[in-house]
């Protein structure tokens, strides 16, 4: 099995201390940052834009991913790519018509990935796991850190670890919410290869919980 990434989610940390926390957790191991963008329609949340992501970007040479919680993804897309955004991940729940865009995407060589809420259907986005960089399963609600864990959510990552593993496709799999040492042992068991956490990290001692997140 491959090793851990751990994705910090922004969405928890002390925004006045946010260029210090993120060296932190670089230097603590994190491979990636998340970055949750809320536009309170798609979901009952507003969070950051393009000004965060760029602040971000020039804390870190880590890979930034944009979390697109957004009704209309093809209008701002090119704010965040613009910020420093190196992966826009795109729900399919979004209600613009997603392959269209993610097709537009993939013509303009933007890296991108699909994203799937809990209720959904997972065979609903195999069609988009061949050009994905990245297929994110949400493991609570989207919209608010602290959720509790979605224990079903761990069939969608057997269903999709045995679908890319058959297909021999590069897309890897990453689970956001109510990620913590125990629910993270679940994930990698089931097959995720990238740890979105939020409060785990951020509401703890940062080192310590990046690596106790690596080590599963």
């Amino acid at each position: 099995m491959k090793s851990t990434e751990i994705s910090p989610s922004i969405i928890s940390s002390n925004l006045l201390e946010l260029g210090n926390q993120v060296k932190e957790c670089q230097r603590a191991g994190a491979g990636s940052f998340h970055l949750d963008v809320m536009d309170g329609h798609f979901v009952n949340n507003i969070t950051i834009g393009p000004d965060v992501v760029s602040a971000v970007r020039r804390a870190t040479n880590l890979r930034l991913d944009c979390h697109l919680m957004i009704e209309r993804p093809d209008r701002y897309y090119k704010s965040f790519i613009d910020a420093g955004c190196d992966v826009l991940l795109i729900h399919y729940e979004t209600p613009i018509e997603v392959g269209n865009f993610l097709k537009k995407l993939e013509d303009e060589n933007i890296r991108h990935g699909i994203v799937i809420n809990p209720d959904t259907d997972i065979k609903k986005i195999y069609k988009f796991v061949p050009t994905s960089e990245i297929v994110l399963i949400m493991s609570v609600y989207p919209g608010f850190s602290g959720q509790k864990f979605i224990e079903k959510s761990l069939d969608k990552v057997r269903e999709l670890r045995k679908f890319i593993d058959e297909n021999n496709y590069s897309a890897k799999i990453e689970i956001d919410g109510g990620i913590n040492a125990e629910t993270g042992k679940l994930a990698r068991e089931a097959g995720a290869e990238i740890l979105v956490s939020a409060s785990y990290i951020f509401h703890n001692n940062i080192e310590d919980s990046i690596k106790k997140l690596k080590s599963l």
